[in-house]
Formats: structure tokens, C-alpha cells, sequence
């Protein structure tokens, strides 16, 4: 691992994870070179790269205010995400992907001066789509505005749109690496639940839309998010300023039905008249 030392303690960790990523990593480094703000460090996570990534990203040191590199084997994308939250020395937590760009030459300076005044502990903006989505974004267009909780439930947050507070990871634990494709929703979506999420007008990135999220779902996220979702609103069956998203355990009640799973059915129509009710 390559290091620099560590000196204060930086407003924001930019953690990138990369595996053969030679050819792309060094537009997403040029755009952290050019950054206005400097209260950042760069962490990469290479998986064990064959093609010079990890080379490549300790040739760019000089160009920014820290950098860490660590090349070793790892379990996946999250994986990676993992140790360089490890590794991490900043109060707010940035991941982005190889392939993805800060928006501009002042973005970090943009969300510095929100982050330091912020009492959520997951900030977010949005960011521009550089190619289209399944979900219907446009390429070239900026995605995705407000997440409140009842949004929430049904997409994730571009995390390259994601500022978190390091203490959350502390708090409930990294992103679970047994899914593999959308552990940031379930994440994202725990912590919904559990502290305050803010939303920043601010692009904060340019998003490739080219890894793994975007050609495969996560099948095992799919078949378990019925019930983590269910967990969360039956551990706070009693916060009233939760009735409003309840009704998404109606709409799981009725594809669980569908799909012949009844005794889950039931437990989700449980929750809700527990949550709604209570």
C-alpha cells in the first residue's frame, strides 16, 4: 500500500474501487486534480489488477492533496468499499466509480459547505446520467432530485451522488458483500430508517452507468428486500412520521400473494396495520 502521511484529518474520503481500470481510472483522478476544495483525500482499492491500475493511480500523487493506494484480492465491488472505509480517514465518505467523474472543478467546495454545516448523516445530490437507464433517465440529464423514505423503497440514490457521514458505518456496519450488485440500496435504505438523509441541489457527479449495477440485478437483494424492508418498519412500529411510507408493505403484501408466498403476505399486512394503527 502506498500512503502519504497523514497529516490532518481531511473533510472528505473519496474511496474508488478498481479492478482493471487502467484505461478509465485516470479521468475520474483528473477530475479530484482539479478540485477547487483540497480537503479531500483518494483512497483506491484495486481487486488485484493485471493491467497497471494500481501503478497508474500512485503515478497521480502528486496532483493530489493524500492518496492511498492498496492492490490486494478482493470479494467484490463492496468488498473493496469496505476496506477503503477502513482505510478512510475523513468525516463524510465519497465512493466513486472508476468510470465516473465529479461533475465539475467545484463540486467538493459546492458540498464542503453544505457537509460542514449538515445535520443529516447521509448527504446527497444527483448526477448527470452519461448514458440511459433502465429506470428511464435520459443520457445527458441529471437524475435524481428529493429521496424521501416512500421513494426511497422503490429506487436507490446514484451512489456517486452519496456524501456519508463515517460514523454511520460505525454505527450499522459496512455494505453487506453477499449482494453484489446493489448493496448500496440496502444500505441506503437502512439507514433511511435510521438517521436523518439530506438532500443538496448539487451535481455531484458525472455517472458512466457502465458497471456492474447497470448489466445485472441483484437477485438475492430482490428475494430478501420484502423482509429487511418489513424488519425496519416493525422496529419502529410506533413512529408516527412513518405511516405515510407504510403503504409500500401493502404493495409487497400483493407480489409476495402473486407469487404464492402467504405466510410472508401476512406478516407484511402484520406490520402495516402495526405501523398504521399503532
Amino acid at each position: 500500500m502506498s500512503a502519504v502521511d497523514a497529516g490532518p484529518t481531511p473533510l472528505i474520503s473519496v474511496i474508488i474501487p478498481t479492478l482493471r481500470s487502467a484505461e478509465l481510472l485516470p479521468g475520474a483522478l483528473d477530475s479530484l486534480a482539479v478540485q477547487t476544495c483540497r480537503d479531500f483525500e483518494v483512497v483506491v482499492c484495486d481487486g488485484g489488477s493485471d493491467d497497471g491500475t494500481a501503478d497508474i493511480a500512485r503515478g497521480r500523487a502528486a496532483t493530489l492533496p493524500a492518496l492511498r493506494v492498496e492492490a490486494q484480492p478482493d470479494a467484490g465491488i463492496y468488498d473493496a468499499i469496505n476496506r477503503g472505509i477502513g482505510l478512510a480517514r475523513g468525516e463524510w465518505v465519497l465512493v466513486l466509480g472508476s468510470d465516473d467523474r465529479l461533475h465539475a472543478a467545484d463540486t467538493l467546495e459546492r458540498a464542503a459547505a453544505a457537509l460542514r454545516c449538515s445535520q443529516a448523516d447521509l448527504v446527497h445530490g444527483d448526477v448527470r446520467m452519461m448514458a440511459a437507464r433502465r429506470t428511464g433517465a435520459i443520457a445527458g440529464r441529471r437524475y435524481a432530485g428529493p429521496m424521501p423514505l416512500v421513494r426511497l423503497l422503490r429506487t436507490n440514490i446514484c451512489q456517486q451522488a452519496i456524501f456519508y457521514r463515517r460514523s454511520l458505518f460505525e454505527r450499522l456496519g459496512g455494505f453487506e458483500t453477499r449482494y453484489k450488485v446493489w448493496a448500496d440500496w440496502a444500505f441506503n435504505v437502512r439507514a433511511a430508517f435510521a438517521v436523518p438523509v439530506q438532500w443538496i441541489d448539487l451535481v455531484v457527479a458525472d455517472y458512466a452507468n457502465t458497471g456492474l449495477s447497470a448489466r445485472r440485478r441483484d437477485i438475492l437483494l430482490r428475494e430478501e428486500f420484502p423482509e429487511m424492508i418489513r424488519r425496519e418498519f416493525e422496529a419502529r412500529a410506533g413512529d408516527p412520521t412513518l405511516k405515510p411510507a407504510a403503504r409500500h408493505l401493502l404493495r409487497q403484501a400483493r407480489k409476495l400473494l402473486r407469487r404464492g408466498r402467504w405466510r410472508e403476505a401476512v406478516r407484511q399486512l402484520e406490520t402495516w396495520a402495526r405501523v398504521r394503527f399503532v
